[in-house]
């Protein structure tokens, strides 16, 4: 009776170190900062008129704005993002994740998410994105078909 006894608390204590360990093994989530390089105006004229939203306005409250002109004040969608992870390459590159929920006239009851790779260059005046709607880029192509790929340029 004493053995069994002894074997289950060692089989209870071992589980919960295996959980515990796992727990403390994973990666904490990401804790946006109130000055971050992504937050701001981002135009591209280049897309005025076009299929891509021409600037973004994004927010540090987690939300967002886009505008199908460079020079518009009236948005024609809004989103919701979480900034996932965060780094600085080598070069001095911020490179971003974020999950992102986009709202317009359509997708009210059913919003949209989508999986963003962000690049901001060492400058912090150029932002490169690929996106997918099925999980993040794994790799940044921005001439590869896989995912798609904008740029925008911060504006004062």
């Amino acid at each position: 009776m004493r053995t069994r006894t002894l074997v289950s608390i060692l089989i209870l204590v071992l589980a919960v170190l295996i959980v515990v360990g796992s727990c403390a093994t994973g990666k904490k989530a990401y804790v946006a900062k109130e000055d971050e390089e992504l937050y701001g105006t981002w135009v591209n004229p280049e897309y005025d008129g076009g299929i891509y939203y021409a600037k973004y306005v994004i927010k540090p409250d987690g939300t967002w704005d886009e505008y199908a002109m460079s020079n518009s004040n009236s948005p024609v969608g809004v989103g919701e993002y979480t900034i996932t992870d965060k780094w600085t390459d080598s070069e001095g590159n911020k490179w971003y994740k974020n999950i992102s929920t986009f709202f317009d006239d359509e997708s009210i009851k059913n919003p949209d998410t989508y999986y963003y790779l962000c690049k901001i260059d060492k400058t912090g005046n150029v932002h490169e994105m690929l996106w997918s709607s099925i999980d993040y880029p794994t790799e940044f192509d921005p001439d590869g078909l896989r995912y798609n790929y904008r740029i925008h340029y911060r504006q004062e």
